[in-house]
């Protein structure tokens, strides 16, 4: 590239502009990288499984209260059924063995089916129970877990807020280095910084490269200790802008 000189002060405001825009991608980075959005994302991942435990929990707990209610119909149907065979069978019009037999052979076989149909209930109230307690359970993990969202929530919030401020003043500072800079070291400045977003421009202090660590040829380094004191030229090794 062509040589370009500038005073002390434009030298150092270029050196403070890549101070601002050196804190402004760590300001990015931070933002993007703040463990509190981390935690967040991990916390709204548990709660998505809370919830859908606790809507798995409550459709089994439903079909159980289905299954509960079949049973208690079935059950008082036989109760139902059971009164009337018994009061049949003890109100005389049985005039045979026969039919007192078949009476009593019903009664048997409903009573045995009641039997069955009570153990089967017993079994269904304990499940209800069960599935009851685990959804309490779970109801009181997602309200913690709301609580905790809200609180990481809240101190992301705060610390986005002071990053964003941080961000503005430091924007702020940059567009009033941008006006003091000349337009042809600007332009030199911010197309190197595409390359080198960290060290775009480094100051000469002797034949190794402030920016890539390489030792410039012996020719090199004389010629870039000829140049006048503010001279802006580019490094041999790896292209970096050098501050004579």
């Amino acid at each position: 590239m062509e040589n370009l000189f500038a005073s002390n002060d434009v030298i150092q405001r270029l050196f403070d502009l890549q101070g601002e825009d050196a804190l402004l991608g760590q300001l990015e980075h931070q933002v993007k990288t703040l463990p509190e959005r981390e935690k967040l994302i991990a916390l709204n991942q548990m709660k998505i499984k809370t919830e859908d435990l606790i809507r798995t929990q409550q459709n089994e707990s439903d079909e159980q209260f289905k299954k509960e209610k079949r049973l208690e119909l079935e059950l008082l149907s036989i109760e139902t059924r059971l009164s009337e065979v018994d009061e049949k069978l003890y109100s005389g019009v049985i005039t045979t063995e026969k039919e007192a037999k078949s009476l009593q052979g019903e009664i048997a076989h409903l009573k045995e089916r009641q039997d069955t149909l009570e153990s089967d209930l017993l079994e269904i109230l304990s499940l209800i129970e069960e599935s009851n307690s685990n959804i309490d359970s779970c109801n009181s993990q997602l309200e913690a877990q709301n609580d905790d969202i809200k609180t990481v929530e809240n101190a992301l919030s705060v610390i986005e807020s002071e990053l964003t401020q941080k961000v503005l003043e430091a924007k702020s500072r940059r567009e009033e280095l941008v006006k003091v800079i000349t337009e042809e070291i600007l332009t030199s400045y911010e197309a190197h910084r595409e390359h080198f977003p960290a060290n775009a421009v480094v100051r000469f202090e002797g034949p190794t490269c402030n920016g890539c660590y390489l030792t410039m040829s012996a020719m090199e380094t004389d010629r870039i200790k000829g140049l006048a004191v503010g001279a802006v030229t580019e490094c041999s090794e790896c292209g970096r802008l050098v501050v004579r």
